[in-house]
């Protein structure tokens, strides 16, 4: 019977009235009949709905009921619901995400399913985020390296209607071992497509490296959960067809030739040639320097170790040729350079009628300091780069390392003009991209430098405690003062006024008043005067709010971003055109690639072979505060009212400190005199502090006062109250023991240094 014959009601097909008796007929048949032994779960279902199930099943009649159609009928039914009762088995798993930067199939869970015929399917649940993650981890691995390549993809289209069917698929990808699935050795199998090899720019393995090998994976991403991705991992063995070995160190047939290694030089190689690169360091050193090393070692180890010419030169042709002008408009420019570097950019949003430009930067690197040395630790904000030269000024999200040198993460760009962007939006994509690679990682403390920050957008995205740095007001204090006031004198008495008013606003106790009744006092200091009231009086308010509200950060940090600071100017804005600067995708270009290797170099330790390169923007070293601790105390000569320091490089130059011990104090020093904190100023401040008559540091103070105020206040509940007091009592005890430590080592009673996973903080004891 054709189809159309059919009657259609409510959207299914029916069969003609004539038949329905003898449709019936056979379903009871088939519903008690001793020939036919359906499943419980089958049975259920059609009782559920009798005539409903039974209407699913007319159309395929066209004549009296057949037994073996009804049979056909009848498993099509099971296998639909055995497929459906393994996708809730599925879906039912836990998405299992390792708090490590790369995991391996040894790092997971693995679940046993019924799969495609009655075979058994490996399978485990993972964000989708983190795939890149497992196959890097499933590359490093240390009994058979590799590289795992996609062998094949099917992905929807992202504006294509589709149901939200429980079994649907996003996205489909096939890794493979690199050393598969062909077998070019002698009397292996090639595959008709393949049997004639093209070469390609990009391919996913070389033909001499192709050994057969069956291991592969495959990733699924679900309609049902498209932020979830299945891993089916069923061939987890370097083997061949034969099950047989085929590459690595387990392939005594491979023993001496390449393919005991991985296929590709590891990542951190591959950044390490680039970064060399791109601060000017030529190939022929860069092999020279290699080759070296592998001498050193007593031959070849690793894949690592076969670092060809080839390969760096062709990486130095690509840098050389390479132009960040992708078009002639700059704001066209900038959405080429977002698509071509999707993996570097965490945050984009482009120009519209009500929001400004916004782009948020990270590399991978970047991204891995981060999760290192952000967790349980400080997160600083440098907001105010470039703002005189950039067409669009950067705003540098920095961390510490174990040298408490700062760190970029991030760079946030934005237009000049846009001071009111959502603050809430970039932060909570930067959060969500670290916690998908860590689940467990957790700020200790945001440092701004800018009243104006949206306090509230980082407490609710980072939930910690926020500080202010005042490390940048110092600096144009201090470097106006040296440029507007000629007697050392003068600017000596300008500087401890300006640091007393700040040390009585952090108390709680100063006003503007007092910036009134400073410039009242030093009213013959016009020049000076003039650039206070009009470039900070009108700001103070805001600051006075800042500095009465939120902690200080510590001398040490202020240090570290000021370092960081200049290190970024120097490396930065050094082109010889200015015209340079107003145009976007330059910036983004030289930040990724040229910047990053900057900074990536400070990081390595052998970046001393090439010292015979170095220019000004690979300077680097320790921070003030770290030099600071390098000199001896007989190196001060106190003289009245100012200190004298010796020069560690020409014992015969002293350099001048005035209002010793003041965190506003004055160095005579070429670094201080343009307003920055030396290694001077620091090591007077320590040396007096030791001595007994030294001011404590502000951060101290508000350490104390919080504790103070904690303990004074009266609260509802007398629970909150014990636990107040509970906390001080260890705090205490903490302090006590590191005071102890401190006393051991050969250190003085008086003081001691607490170090805790956040940051150092200078400790005066007997203000506990």
């Amino acid at each position: 019977m054709p189809t159309s014959s059919f009657l259609q009601l409510d959207g299914r097909l029916a069969a003609p009235r004539r038949h329905q008796n003898v449709w019936h007929k056979c379903c009871l048949v088939l519903w008690s009949g001793p020939t036919f032994a359906l499943e419980d779960r089958f049975r259920s279902v059609l009782a559920v709905d009798y005539p409903t199930n039974l209407s699913l099943l007319l159309p395929l009649l066209t004549s009296p009921p057949s037994l073996i159609l009804v049979l056909s009928i009848t498993t099509q039914l099971l296998l639909s619901i055995n497929k459906m009762a393994r996708w809730d088995e599925i879906l039912s798993l836990p998405v299992q995400n390792p708090p490590t930067l790369e995991f391996s199939a040894c790092d997971l869970v693995w679940s046993k399913i019924e799969g495609h015929r009655d075979n058994m399917d490996r399978l485990a649940l993972v964000p989708f985020a983190r795939v890149d993650d497992f196959v890097r981890g499933e590359s490093n691995n240390k009994d058979c390296p590799t590289r795992f390549h996609v062998e094949a993809r099917r992905r929807r289209p992202p504006k294509m209607p589709y149901k939200p069917k429980v079994d649907g698929i996003l996205e489909y990808i096939l890794y493979w071992c690199s050393f598969g699935p062909d077998d070019h050795r002698k009397g292996g199998v090639v595959r008709p497509s393949r049997n004639t090899y093209i070469p390609k720019k990009k391919s996913a393995g070389r033909p001499n490296t192709k050994r057969g090998c069956t291991c592969h994976f495959i990733v699924k991403r679900l309609i049902a959960e498209p932020s979830v991705a299945l891993i089916i991992y069923n061939q987890d063995k370097h083997v061949d067809k034969k099950g047989l070995p085929c590459h690595g160190p387990q392939d005594q047939k491979s023993i001496g030739t390449r393919a005991m290694y991985a296929p590709f030089i590891s990542e951190d190689l591959r950044l390490r040639v680039l970064s060399l690169l791109h601060v000017g360091i030529p190939v022929e050193t860069i092999m020279q320097r290699h080759n070296e090393t592998v001498e050193k070692q007593g031959g070849v180890c690793n894949r690592d170790d076969l670092l060809t010419h080839r390969y760096v030169r062709i990486q130095e042709r690509n840098i050389r040729r390479s132009s960040c002008e992708l078009d002639e408009d700059d704001d066209v420019s900038i959405g080429l350079w977002v698509e071509r570097c999707t993996s570097c950019v965490f945050f984009y949003e482009e120009y519209s009628d009500t929001d400004p430009f916004l782009l948020g930067i990270q590399t991978e690197w970047m991204l891995q300091q981060m999760i290192r040395f952000g967790n349980g630790r400080l997160l600083a904000l440098d907001s105010r780069f470039g703002v005189n030269k950039l067409k669009c000024p950067i705003q540098s999200l920095v961390v510490f390392n174990s040298e408490n040198k700062a760190i970029p993460v991030a760079w946030i760009i934005t237009p000049n003009y846009s001071r009111s962007i959502d603050t809430h939006k970039w932060m909570r994509a930067l959060f969500n991209r670290v916690r998908t690679k860590d689940p467990t990682w957790k700020l200790a403390g945001f440092i701004i430098d800018d009243p104006l920050s949206d306090t509230l957008a980082i407490r609710e995205v980072f939930r910690c405690s926020v500080l202010i740095s005042f490390w940048r007001v110092r600096h144009a204090w201090i470097g106006n003062l040296m440029k507007r006031c000629l007697e050392m004198e003068t600017r000596a008495k300008l500087s401890k006024m300006l640091g007393q008013i700040v040390k009585e606003i952090c108390r709680g106790c100063g006003t503007v008043e007092s910036f009134d009744k400073f410039m009242e006092d030093f009213v013959e200091c016009r020049e000076f005067m003039d650039y206070f009231k009009a470039t900070w009086y009108p700001r103070m308010g805001r600051w006075i709010t800042a500095l009465k509200t939120l902690p200080l950060a510590s001398q040490e940090t202020s240090s570290s971003l000021e370092f960081y600071h200049n290190q970024l100017k120097i490396r930065l804005l050094n082109e010889p055109d200015p015209n340079t600067y107003q145009r976007v995708d330059w910036l983004l270009d030289k930040l990724s690639t040229k910047i990053q290797a900057y900074f990536w170099l400070d990081e390595y330790e052998g970046k001393d072979d090439f010292s015979r390169y170095w220019k000004d923007e690979w300077t680097s070293g320790l921070t003030a505060w770290r030099k600071s601790r390098a000199i001896a105390d007989t190196d001060i000569v106190t003289e009245g009212q100012t200190v004298k320091v010796v020069d560690q490089v020409d014992r015969e130059i002293y350099h001048v400190v005035w209002n010793p011990g003041s965190e506003f104090a004055i160095c005579s020093c070429d670094w201080g005199q343009k307003g920055n904190l030396c290694e001077h100023v620091f090591k007077v401040m320590r040396y007096l502090r030791e001595k007994g008559s030294g001011s404590p540091s502000v951060s101290l103070l508000q350490f104390n006062k919080g504790l103070i105020d904690m303990l004074n206040c009266p609260p509802a509940n007398s629970f909150i109250r014990d636990h107040a007091v509970s906390l001080a009592v260890w705090v205490n005890e903490q302090l006590r023991g590191q005071f102890g430590k401190s006393g051991e080592s050969g250190g003085s009673g008086e003081r001691g240094e607490m170090v805790n996973s956040c940051t150092r903080m200078e400790v005066d004891s007997e203000i506990c």
